[in-house]
């Protein structure tokens, strides 16, 4: 049903905002609670229709919501220097992508003014395979509702949406859904398995190498020598394909002095010094890089061009992630306004921003893994081949388009692993367009990227 409706207007453009209330439900089954969603439609012929998550798992839709995307947006200072504090605010988002396409923000389940019924088998959509059917049902029931089956469908998925948009697009349902013509990936996961900093990973150690080039280039501290960030990105990928692979497969093998030799190039690069990266025989994790970049100086996880001073560990004191002390409360703040100023009213329960038992008891398998031997909980044996869903969509939508955005300063999900994905995984790069930009991983968060962001998103749309 629709909690509440009223009219907008963004420049020239007229439209409708909706909040709605999904049935949560699995494929065929019975429904057991309610999804949320904030909807923005323009009157006019037949639309193309963007449906957006956030990731988590267990988050609300909170941020991409409020980016720019649609008609408002969250106000952050350009200067990542600000300490988000108020006053917060939204503003007009002039850039808006609602003239080429309805949107539709859709929350987690738990999460948002969502709910599971006291009955509800809540395991079910704590999962990679049943969360991407659960919003691949809502997807179904919001098109019902709304006579849209002749509409074209685009998916963007953010972090762990990501992963979503992989799953959904090759979910038997999800394929009655859609079928999707493009999917967006903002902060892509899909290969996390390959680029996570475990141990004698080397895939993810030359992975996360141009995200530590970016940052050090930020800050003054490595890759000088490059105009532009995305100079220092570029050679930080030639240096990881080649010397530094060369290198870090010999392991312990590699020659003393050779060994001295590319620990001096990467020094330069990534502004940690040489003895350092020695003894560690070239492994830096990006914890430790962010720890150790500015000495007594955190740097923000989700955009690392955020700075705080460091924990103090004598007092016991926790770390934090400045980037996300700085922005969350403003897009919290900032939802809160949207319900007053644009609804004018607001559910009684308050909105979940996330679902704190979602990550904790997400099942993470897939069926793809059932290939391979399993012993043990969880088995060493077990693999996670999550980006072949996207090349098997790819294969089965002839022109389906796949669109890659990476903020160059995000730690989690990094501009080398969007890089290792698009090389390594089939995908036809006839139809992937891959994307950095001058951000983390809410790269919307800067008002002059998200400006960029949405010129990307508003001709992939209407392409």
């Amino acid at each position: 049903m629709i909690v509440h409706e009223a009219p907008g207007r963004v420049g020239e453009l007229d439209y409708v905002a909706r909040l709605e209330e999904l049935p949560l439900r699995r494929s065929g089954g019975a429904v057991q609670g309610t999804i949320s969603a904030f909807s923005y439609i323009v009157e006019g012929p037949e639309r193309p229709v963007l449906f957006l998550t956030n990731g988590g798992p267990g988050v609300s839709s909170i941020y991409l919501h409020l980016s720019g995307i649609g008609p408002v947006r969250a106000r952050i200072p350009a200067d990542p220097d600000d300490d988000g504090h108020p006053p917060y605010g939204l503003e007009e988002s002039a850039s808006t992508i609602l003239d080429v396409a309805d949107l539709v923000f859709l929350d987690a389940p738990g999460t948002g003014f969502g709910a599971f019924a006291d009955d509800a088998d809540v395991s079910a959509f704590r999962s990679l395979e049943g969360d991407a059917d659960a919003i691949a049902a809502a997807i179904s029931d919001w098109v019902d509702r709304h006579s849209r089956w002749d509409s074209r469908k685009f998916f963007l998925g953010e972090s762990y949406g990501t992963l979503r948009a992989a799953f959904l697009a090759t979910s038997g349902h999800g394929m009655d859904t859609a079928p999707l013509s493009g999917i967006v990936l903002l902060g892509q996961a899909v290969n996390i398995q390959e680029t996570l900093d475990r141990p004698g990973s080397i895939v993810g150690a030359l992975a996360n190498l141009p995200y530590k080039a970016a940052t050090a280039w930020y800050h003054g501290v490595g890759s000088r020598e490059h105009a532009t960030v995305e100079e220092a990105v570029e050679a930080a990928l030639d240096f990881a394909r080649g010397d530094l692979a060369t290198a870090m497969l010999q392991g312990d093998l590699l020659p003393a002095d050779e060994r001295s030799a590319i620990a001096e190039r990467l020094s330069a690069m990534i502004g940690i010094p040489t003895d350092e990266l020695v003894g560690a025989r070239l492994w830096m994790s990006k914890q430790e890089f962010r720890s150790r970049l500015l000495p007594g100086r955190s740097l923000g996880v989700t955009d690392s061009r955020y700075v705080a001073p460091a924990a103090d560990r004598a007092l016991g004191e926790l770390d934090s992630d400045p980037s996300d002390v700085a922005l969350s409360p403003r897009y919290t703040a900032g939802l809160r306004q949207l319900l007053r100023q644009v609804f004018g009213a607001a559910p009684e329960h308050a909105y979940r921003v996330v679902d704190p038992e979602a990550g904790r008891d997400w099942d993470w398998d897939e069926q793809g893994g059932a290939a391979f031997t399993a012993y043990g909980r969880p088995s060493p044996f077990h693999t996670y081949p999550y980006p072949a869903r996207l090349s098997r969509w790819m294969k089965q939508t002839p022109r389906g388009r796949l669109f890659i955005g990476t903020g160059v300063y995000d730690s989690l999900t990094t501009v080398g692993a969007a890089d290792h994905l698009l090389r390594h995984w089939g995908l036809p790069r006839e139809r992937t367009e891959t994307h950095g930009y001058r951000a983390g991983h809410m790269m919307y968060s800067d008002p002059a990227v998200a400006v960029r962001l949405n010129a990307d998103l508003r001709a992939f749309l209407a392409r």
